[in-house]
């Protein structure tokens, strides 16, 4: 049975084969005159070399999205010219005294080879090569196969040398007296700010400088393969996102931080553009946001001595993304306040701090919204009770958040009670921290439990405060696991709250944003469903609200809390002088001195 199949299977390719070859061959001619087809031959060829060659640089110059389309399809056309191919072969190596199946393990070998521009016509046979109608459709498809090898080496480095292109040209000629902005790696919060920045100041420059990560910290490399392809480890979407800002690309093999002591470090990497550009802006900013806090500040550092940044220390400021411990903000502020121009600015990014910071301007997530008013006198008389799942920087700024604005005065004019459950695996090394951060916090505020949120010991701590609680958080730093426990709280909250307890606000942190339409979506949902009950999820600290041109450059916090600084102390002055007066440095320096802190450790 099986045989008879297999003979059928032979027959019917036997058969496909005859006929094309039938279709495609010509007798050939008794005389055929060679003397003609050479003396034309070259003039032909050099003739369709020349109109192919000018397609394709019109294409390429008039048409780039028909370039940018098929370079996002690639792998289907590459799958359709390669089946193509296939077929082509196939018939070409086809004689009626072989067995028809064995031409196709060869005809697909040969497929592969035509996208290294290579053939295989001379194992194609005779008559066929004489073909017009075989020929055509040979050839043309060697083209398309070539033409999509020219696409993925576009893709890979195409980009890379479209862009050290244009920081040459720009450098040469556009650089003089501009502002410029230089993110140090590519990352969500570096994309956000730079799409901020954009939209604020449409002419300032943007320079992104992309780091390869397998350097294995040599900063000085020969020509490879990975210098060759390093571009592709930017993906479309980042792609896009460059492009739509009108962003300069550069690429280097260390980050600043490995360049401890040098004071060339745009010459050590190899980005002597850069350094130029630096030198001829007005006004230059450099970003370090990735999330090695170290490597941000020795960076930060390391930057500050160049030389040509100390040249222009006056008009260079330097961004970290840092926590805002007790080193890091004297370190922050006396950088600020340096009056002898002498070194750059450093300013710290905190990611936490800015998403409470973001949320505190958001009248609905305030605690207030969460406690029952006595409408008579204006009070709160029972007591606030929140949670804090994760006891991490955001859960802590959390408890700071909440400390100040869930304080309420009943009454009889006291304070109301106050207290905060924060549960944390790691609660056992965060303790001694807290309790030397905050020595004179009562005990009875802020109750410490170590416990995995997807542990027994965790729920049946909830279990115990569930219907006492005003406010959550979920500052967990993985959104999966945020999300999914957000969700269980916010079902639990149903299942065992009273309905005529106060609004209870569940504040989910998303800490990515590729995650962030979907927790978007989820939390939608979940709140209309159960609209007009006590119970509401709310997203906080998305990296698109916190890195922002306001956030981060504008100065509008700070300039709120100075002229809250001068009007607390009833000065006279304007609440710049008055803030140098009280925080400039002076005072900076003596603190410096008391605590033992140096401006680099």
């Amino acid at each position: 049975m099986l045989k008879q199949q297999f003979e059928r299977l032979e027959e019917f390719f036997n058969d496909i084969f005859e006929g094309a070859l039938t279709f495609t061959t010509q007798k050939p001619a008794k005389a055929i005159n060679t003397d003609i087809i050479l003396e034309w031959g070259d003039i032909l060829s050099w003739g369709i070399f020349a109109l192919l060659l000018i397609f394709f640089v019109f294409i390429i110059i008039r048409h780039y999205r028909i370039i940018e389309f098929l370079t996002k399809h690639l792998l289907i056309w590459t799958l359709v010219v390669w089946f193509v191919g296939i077929v082509v072969y196939m018939v070409g190596f086809y004689h009626p005294a072989v067995n028809g199946l064995s031409v196709v393990p060869r005809a697909i070998i040969s497929s592969f080879k035509m996208f290294v521009v290579a053939n295989e016509l001379a194992r194609v046979e005779e008559p066929l090569r004489y073909s017009a109608s075989y020929m055509v459709a040979f050839s043309l498809t060697h083209l398309a196969a070539a033409f999509i090898s020219f696409l993925f080496i576009f893709k890979m480095i195409g980009y890379k040398l479209h862009s050290e292109t244009r920081i040459l040209w720009y450098k040469l000629f556009k650089s003089q007296g501009r502002i410029v902005h230089i993110f140090w790696g590519i990352n969500e919060p570096s994309l956000a700010l730079a799409k901020s920045i954009r939209r604020e100041f449409s002419g300032d420059t943007i320079i992104f400088i992309d780091v390869d990560k397998e350097s294995d910290d040599q900063t000085k490399q020969k020509a490879t393969l990975s210098m060759i392809t390093n571009a592709i480890t930017i993906d479309n979407n980042e792609i896009a996102t460059l492009e739509s800002i009108n962003a300069f690309v550069d690429h280097c093999y260390n980050g600043p931080s490995e360049l401890k002591g040098s004071n060339d470090i745009f010459g050590e990497l190899g980005l002597n553009s850069i350094g130029s550009i630096v030198s001829k802006s007005a006004k230059a900013r450099f970003y370090l946001l990735s999330d090695n806090e170290v490597q941000n500040i020795q960076g930060a550092l390391n930057i500050e001595n160049d030389k040509t940044v100390a040249a222009k220390a006056d008009s260079i400021e330097i961004y970290v993304h840092a926590r805002k411990d007790v080193n890091n903000e004297i370190f922050d502020h006396y950088s600020q306040y340096e009056t002898k121009g002498l070194r750059a600015k450093i300013k710290v990014i905190d990611s936490a701090f800015l998403s409470i910071a973001q949320l505190k301007r958001d009248h609905n997530a305030l605690p207030v919204n969460c406690v029952a008013i006595d409408k008579s006198t204006g009070c709160v008389n029972e007591p606030f009770s929140a949670l804090i799942a994760g006891f991490g920087a955001t859960g802590l700024e959390a408890f700071k958040f909440l400390y100040e604005y869930a304080t309420f005065i009943n009454s009889d004019l006291d304070k109301t009670p106050f207290r905060c459950y924060a549960i944390d695996q790691n609660m056992e090394q965060i303790a001694g921290l807290i309790s030397r951060k905050m020595p004179a916090l009562a005990r009875e505020e802020l109750t410490l439990i170590n416990a995995a949120v997807n542990s027994e010991k965790f729920w049946e701590s909830i279990k115990g405060i569930i219907d006492k609680l005003n406010y959550i958080f979920v500052t967990l730093n993985d959104d999966h696991t945020s999300l999914a426990l957000a969700v269980n709280l916010f079902k639990w909250a149903l299942q065992h709250r009273s309905k005529s307890l106060p609004m209870l606000k569940i504040m989910l942190r998303c800490y990515n944003g590729s995650s962030e339409q979907h927790m978007v979506e989820v939390v939608e949902k979940l709140n209309e469903s159960v609209a007009g009950r006590n119970v509401e999820i709310c997203i906080f600290g998305s990296i698109g609200d916190i890195y922002t041109y306001e956030t981060v450059l504008s100065g509008k916090v700070l300039g709120m809390a100075k002229e809250f600084n001068r009007v607390y102390k009833g000065s006279t002055n304007d609440a710049d002088t008055q803030w140098r007066i009280d925080f400039g440095n002076d005072n900076i320096e003596k603190l410096m001195a008391t605590k033992c802190i140096s401006r680099y450790h």
